[in-house]
């Protein structure tokens, strides 16, 4: 078996795939730079491998990167996606925190990740230590789903206020709309306090 010296980095793009090999006991750097290979990535990888003078049996680690799901994210290639959320808070996702073209006044275009007709609002809420104020209604996560499907949503977010800290309306409203459709995700795991932040972090 041949020596392990190389570790490589590799960047898959939408259009190029680019690769860094450093040589562990030479302190040699290769770079490549090729197409992209969108129906399947591993041959770009390889053709990178290969444009570099890169053995890969003499890989000793890779690293890997890729802004492909960045790029359909923001080229609308993406499945049509519904959020379910706490009620008050369906446009906190298109505010942000002044990331719209001007900051100040109503001058200028956005455009959400998800757009409001798919942003549903249902009565719960928690505060910052977890405790219910409101409790879950469980028909209006059945309701909204069945409009989310109505609307060609082919997955659902769930994201509800303080749920870093008492997940368990999340997970019992992922249970109602996994129950009608098999994609939804709930982004409890994202555990932000900023609702925005952790709204965008769902993908």
């Amino acid at each position: 078996m041949p020596p392990r010296f190389l570790t490589v980095g590799i960047d898959v793009g939408g259009t190029f795939t680019d690769l860094l090999a450093i040589d562990s006991a030479s302190g040699a750097v290769k770079l490549a730079k090729v197409p992209t290979t969108v129906d399947n990535q591993a041959i770009g990888f390889m053709a990178a491998l290969a444009a570099a003078g890169a053995d890969p049996a003499t890989l000793q680690a890779i690293v890997h990167g890729t802004t492909t799901t960045t790029n359909a994210l923001l080229e609308r290639k993406i499945a049509r996606v519904g959020l379910i959320t706490t009620q008050g808070f369906r446009d906190v996702l298109e505010l942000g925190r002044r990331t719209r073209p001007q900051a100040y006044g109503l001058r200028g275009t956005f455009r959400p990740v998800i757009e409001r007709d798919c942003r549903l609002e249902v009565p719960e809420r928690m505060d910052a230590d977890g405790k219910v104020l409101t409790p879950l209604d469980e028909a209006a996560v059945a309701e909204a789903t069945k409009k989310l499907l109505a609307l060609g949503c082919e997955a659902v977010v769930i994201h509800f206020l303080h749920s870093y800290i008492n997940a368990s309306h999340e997970k019992r409203a992922a249970e109602i709309v996994r129950s009608r459709c098999s994609t939804a995700i709930s982004r409890a795991c994202a555990r932000s306090s900023r609702p925005r932040v952790s709204t965008a972090t769902c993908w």
